[in-house]
Order: C-alpha cells, then structure tokens, then sequence
C-alpha cells in the first residue's frame, strides 16, 4: 500500500521519473517538454514567489485549491505584515504566519513588510533594523517593499521618501547579512504615466486604478528617476539579493533589464504580472535573454486572494473563478514553453494585444519553474518530509533491489547542494525508504562520472573521515526529547562504511548498531547503488507504530563532480545541522 500523509509540495509520496529529476537527456521536441513539466506540476514542484494571500481561512484554502490544480507547491505570500506590535498582542507577521503554517503546512513562506511610522524619528533607522532581526527570528522567508517609496509614503513634512533615502541604507544592509531577499517594487508600466485618457493603451486597466495614473509631474516624479534610485540602491548593497519584480520594474525595455543584470551579480528579476508585456516583444530576443540570465529570472504570478481573485491585474468587471484561475496559470505555461504565435495573454485588462511564446529550453524551464527559487530560499524552506512503506517480510540488503517491495515506495532525491541550495541534477540520487517490525531499510542510486574511494578498503572496522571520499548518508533522529540526538550512517561505494550516536549516551566510531549494507557499481550505466538495513532497536527502545515521525536528512558526498548534495540544504557549512532535518513518516501497516 502506498502511504499518504499531507498534500503539501514538501510531503514526497508520488512517483518519480528520471526525467523528472535529470538523470535522462533533456527533451528538445515540445510535447516531451510538455510532459515533463506535466510531471513538475503533478508533483508540486513549482514555486510561485509572487503572490499576495489575505490570512484568513477562507482565502488561504482559496488558494492552496487553487495552487493545487494549477500544480504550484510552494506560495510565496509577499504580504506577511510588520512585525511590530501592541502591548499584549502579536504583530501581524507573526499572526499571520502562525495561521498559515496551521492549517496548510509546508504551502506558503512569508515575507515580511516594513513598518513606516516611526519615519521621522531620530532613531527610524535603528527601529527598522530591529524590525528586520525580528522578522527574521519570527521565520520570515524575505523582505517584501512595496511601490509606496518614491510613490506614495511621504514624510511629516510632506516630501516623497525616495527610494534610495540613506536612512533605509540600514535596513538593505541587515537583510542581506540575515540572507533575506528584498522583492522590491519601485515603477510601473510605462503607460502609467503617459495621458490618462481614452488614448491611453492601459486605460481600462487605468480608470479602474485611477491611484495608479503617476502622469502628473508635480506630484510625481518620473519612471527614469525611480528605476535610477532603484539601481543606486542596488549598488550600494552588493551582499543583499534584490529580486526586483515585474520584469525589474521594466519589461518594456528589455535592453535596460538585460544591461542592469550583467552590471549588478545580486540583482534578479520575477515574472510577475508582466507576461503581457514581455510577450510583446520578438520572442527570439526575449527567449535569448532568459537563455543567458537563467540564473536570475524566477517564475511569479502576482496572484491575489482578498475578498475576490485578482489574476495578475484587475478591475470592476466580473469576478473570476477558480476554472479562470487555472486558465491564468495555463497561460503562463503557454508561453514558456511553447512557440505559438499571436494568443490572448492572461491578464486582458492590462491590453488589448496578443503574445508570442518563447518556447524555453526545459533545462532553463526547471530553473525558473523552481531551481533559482529554492536557491534564493534556501534558508527558509519547509521542512520536507518522506514515507517509509511498510513490508511484512525482512530481507538482506542487496544493492540490485529486485525485491519488488522496493517498488512500493516513492522515491525522495537529493538534487540540492548541502551549502547554498544550488541545483545539480546531473548527479540526482534517489533514495527510497522502507521499515518493517525489525528494521529500516534504505535504498539509493547514485548516478557518476568516476568515483572517489580509499584504496585499499577496508572492510573490517571503520574509517574516520571516510565523508571525504565519495559516500551515501543517513542521518536519523528518533529521540523527540533532544533534538540534538541522532544517528550517523555511511557507505562508500567500495562498500567502507560507519555508523556513530552523536548528542546521546555515547559519541564516535564505538558505537555499533549493527546496521547491515551492500554495495553495487555498474560502471556501464554509471551508476552505484547502496541498501542498508539498520535495526530499529539500536535508533529507539521505543519500536515506531504507523503514523510515528523520526526525524531524517539524507546526503551524498561527489568528489567528482565537487558537491555534497542534501535531501534538505542545511544552508551551513556541515550536514551536522538538525533544525534542518525533514521528517520521516512511517506507513500503515
């Protein structure tokens, strides 16, 4: 039977090619890209950083049923609140993140927003550091600023506070020595300040958002002036990541946003709300733009859940349905990935044009699709977690898994490097997981170029600093009391292995848990393979029931290919990192 816990993106239980994970050659025809990124969506791959949730039950479960058809796993939710409070009460970002990670687990990160109030003060800068810290303790996944500066907020004296004003210097400079990425929205399209009149190419868009027309130069200052504030900001802070959204607030100019991407390495760009735009240039130039920043470019909606849905832009006319919604998203794919010609883009409201697809690589695809965001998350992502399916009928490990049960289980794959998230999936390592009344057993292929092991291996006892050579591991926690308890196990592929308590009763090699492995190397198809069986005794003295949750992160160690790849990045230096360990749920019976 196969097991089934929550329905978050982060919950691995579904089937897994290899396709899917990069071990097979990227499909160059459309409906193979089509198919496997049907496979991403079908298993919640995709990451959505832009969107904007009201907290409340109601638009929350809006949204996760929405995210759910559409096939996006994670929600960034850029409106998490400030985190100041009133005597005796939560701030908002704290009582909105503990709202959300109730009810939908592992679906939604938070941003945080800024708090203005105090902008007069003498000490604003110093309070707004504080802020920062405290989103940041409080989990904030990044700092979110909205157009409001140059805009809208303005001082006790009346002025415009700009941009790039030096007291919010502070502010930019601890988000990036916390590893907060700034989503920042400074401008807007370029016809937001051209005649607000019925000449204008946006004016549906316009006389419903008459806020939005910024055409009047004595209250206003320009485009070119807001995007230069932008970037002087951008500059000054070379260590904090800007993603700055909608196309880098100028998908009219694809020039400027290419330039300003190759002038500054912390600066990245979100789709948000602005595929009508880009989808009106020659798709030969966008599509070699996203070719050459693919690193940098992320995939965002700008979807919206208040009191109605908002697809991007909206205005006064019909409300749109879930079916609209999905159609939304569906458009985006479009685009993407297919080269058709002259289509109605997503967002009517913001013009009356058609768009022409780009037909991206899928290699690219993946990258924009969810590799840039987990990256730029890295720090702040749910904690994953995978199945152990149950079987009736022990058996000794052997590394050729013909057993069927190893069948049973979806596979979990550690793409991700241990450090800083980055994705490599040219060496994905699949691992699958499976316990009986005895034992766990744990099941991994590692794809390789050539491998990296100590010669002579020794086979009869353990080597110390055997994880600087090319290894599998498992590191499982069991004691709920101390989390800092847990166990080490590794095998190299010459079949070297070791196991060791670490934060309990004992510490190093002496501890023997009488764990079990075999090893396989299949130098035609580049692959080695490792089982383990480890007794269920020696990591509890009490025996885990159907619906117990141990906690676990899985590693790889390539010397070859110089990555250490982690089912959860720690975001450290070491894999010795138990707050990040995910979870391993074991099966029904």
């Amino acid at each position: 039977m196969k097991p089934r816990f929550s329905t978050g993106i982060f919950t691995v239980f579904l089937t897994c090619s290899t396709l899917l994970c990069g071990n097979a050659p990227e499909p160059a025809d459309p409906d193979g890209i089509r198919r496997l990124t049907d496979q991403w969506r079908a298993h919640r791959r995709l990451i959505d950083l832009h969107q904007h949730i009201d907290y409340t039950p109601e638009h929350l479960a809006c949204a996760v049923r929405i995210m759910d058809r559409a096939g996006i796993g994670l929600e960034v939710n850029l409106s998490g609140g400030t985190t100041t409070r009133q005597e005796g009460k939560q701030a908002d970002f704290e009582r909105n993140k503990g709202l959300a990670d109730q009810l939908f687990p592992g679906r939604f990160v938070h941003y945080m927003n800024l708090d203005y109030a105090d902008w007069d003060q003498a000490d604003f800068s110093e309070r707004a550091v504080k802020q920062v810290e405290e989103g940041h303790r409080l989990g904030a996944a990044g700092f979110k600023e909205f157009k409001r500066l140059g805009l809208y907020l303005r001082n006790g004296a009346g002025k415009l506070i700009q941009i790039d004003d030096p007291k919010l210097d502070p502010v930019w400079k601890r988000c990036g020595e916390l590893g907060l990425p700034v989503s920042i929205h400074v401008a807007d399209p370029k016809a937001f300040w051209l005649p607000y009149n019925d000449t204008n190419e946006r004016w549906t868009e316009l006389k419903d958002h008459p806020n939005w027309w910024f055409g009047d130069t004595n209250k206003y200052p320009s485009r070119e002036a807001l995007l230069g504030a932008l970037t002087r900001v951008i500059a000054r802070h070379p260590e904090t990541t800007f993603v700055c959204v909608h196309f880098a607030n100028n998908a009219e100019d694809l020039e400027w946003v290419e330039r300003s991407l190759d002038t500054y390495p912390n600066m990245m760009a979100d789709l948000a709300a602005r595929i009508p735009e880009i989808g009106r240039h020659n798709p030969e130039n966008v599509r070699r733009l996203f070719i050459k920043q693919q690193d940098r470019i992320l995939f965002a909606t700008d979807f919206q859940v208040y009191e109605r849905l908002t697809l991007g832009s909206g205005g006064s006319g019909p409300l749109p349905t879930d079916d609209d919604a999905v159609a939304f998203f569906e458009k985006h794919w479009r685009w993407l990935e297919t080269n058709d010609r002259q289509f109605e883009h997503m967002t009517p409201i913001q013009g009356d044009w058609k768009i022409d697809g780009v037909g991206l690589p899928a290699s690219v695809l993946r990258k924009i699709y969810f590799d840039n965001a987990r990256r730029l998350l890295v720090r702040a992502l749910p904690l994953p977690m995978v199945g152990a399916a149950h079987i009736h009928k022990d058996f000794r490990p052997d590394a050729r898994m013909k057993e069927p049960a190893w069948q049973v289980p979806a596979p979990v794959h550690l793409e991700y490097q241990l450090r800083d998230g980055a994705a490599r999936p040219e060496v994905s390592t699949s691992v699958r997981i499976l316990w009986s009344d005895r034992y766990l057993y744990l099941g991994y292929e590692c794809p390789f170029t050539e491998l990296t092991v100590f010669e002579p291996p020794d086979r009869t006892g353990e080597r110390t600093g055997l994880w600087d050579r090319d290894v599998v591991e498992a590191f499982i926690g069991s004691d709920g009391e101390n989390t800092q308890h847990y166990f080490e196990f590794e095998v190299s592929p010459n079949g070297e292995r070791l196991d060791l308590e670490l934060g309990g009763r004992t510490k190093g090699l002496a501890w023997n848990s009488g764990f079990e492995s075999d090893v396989k190397v299949d130098r035609k198809a580049k692959v080695w393979s490792v089982t383990m069986r480890v007794p269920l005794n020696a990591l509890s003295p009490i025996p885990p029931a159907a619906g117990t949750r141990w906690r676990l992160n899985l590693y790889r160690h390539d010397r070859a290919h110089d990555t250490f790849l982690a089912w959860n990045p720690t975001a450290t230096a070491t894999a010795h990192t138990p707050a990040k360990f995910g979870h391993l749920a074991f099966a029904e019976k």
